[in-house]
């Protein structure tokens, strides 16, 4: 397990609670049981998505979880590569562009997505030949320039750090230990973690209670659409890193920061916590 991460727990709430109270309504779809691999936390729970929440800019930020792919790692390139080798046989290569819009929910809806329903009979041999071509390939990914500085200065400013990713678990940790990132985590909720997924803010939401603070005192970034309106949607300070592309409308309008390259991303994260 990397060290300081915390295991998660399912609590039930007394009744009569004010928690009791925020879990009352309607019941989730899904709950399903998962095991933790490689020692990591299962986040388990399940959310109501949409969550309507005010995000307050003036409460003091404790906490700061990100995105992993894209935020911190420029994987980028290699996941679209490695997304277009994988349906290759099954139908013309698809667009970046397309590749990208499908991105942030669980591998096999992704792939479902890009092989459409005329070639959804090839879906396990497509998930076979992604997973063959990603293993091995961690090493070809880099962290950002000035991640690790960031993630770095604000573990020794007493900040609680976490990652909420749609990548599965194992790939995510393998990613993790092998550019030393992990140390630096409290918590890792991934995408095979819980029923739900981006934009579903639920992973984030588990995020920020296993590292021990509130939304309200949480900065949280990412460089997805569904990062942004998951992000929204949890009521958390929202910081959107695009690279250049055109995002639509509607998710830049629930960004509370929007940013061209991480660099500049970083440095609004830090100044939260000056």
């Amino acid at each position: 397990m990397a060290p300081g991460v915390e295991r998660s727990r399912r609590r039930r709430s007394p009744p009569g609670s004010r928690a009791a109270g925020r879990e009352a309504g309607p019941r989730p779809t899904a709950r399903g049981r998962r095991t933790a691999r490689c020692g990591l936390p299962w986040s388990g729970v399940v959310s109501n998505w949409p969550i309507a929440m005010t995000v307050t800019p003036s409460t003091a930020k404790s906490a700061a979880i990100f995105d992993l792919d894209g935020t911190l790692v420029d994987s980028m390139p290699f996941v679209i590569e490695t997304f277009i080798h994988a349906v290759a046989p099954f139908r013309e290569p698809p667009s970046e562009v397309e590749v990208l819009s499908q991105l942030g929910g669980p591998l096999e809806t992704c792939l479902r997505n890009l092989l459409g329903p005329k070639a959804i009979d090839s879906l396990p041999a497509a998930k076979e030949r992604l997973l063959k071509y990603e293993h091995g390939h961690e090493v070809r990914l880099s962290p950002f320039a000035g991640a690790r500085e960031l993630l770095a200065s604000l573990q020794a400013r007493g900040v609680k750090l976490g990652i909420w990713t749609g990548r599965d678990r194992w790939s995510a940790e393998k990613i993790l230990e092998t550019h030393r990132f992990a140390g630096f985590f409290r918590a890792l909720v991934c995408g095979d973690d819980l029923p739900s997924h981006k934009p579903d803010p639920a992973g984030l939401l588990r995020a920020i209670e296993l590292v021990g603070a509130a939304a309200a005192q949480t900065v949280f970034m990412g460089d997805a659409d569904a990062d942004v309106l998951g992000g929204h949607a949890a009521g958390v300070h929202t910081i959107f890193v695009h690279h250049g592309r055109v995002a639509p409308a509607h998710v830049v309008s629930r960004a509370a920061e929007v940013f061209a390259e991480p660099g500049a991303a970083y440095a609004a994260v830090r100044r939260h916590f000056a």
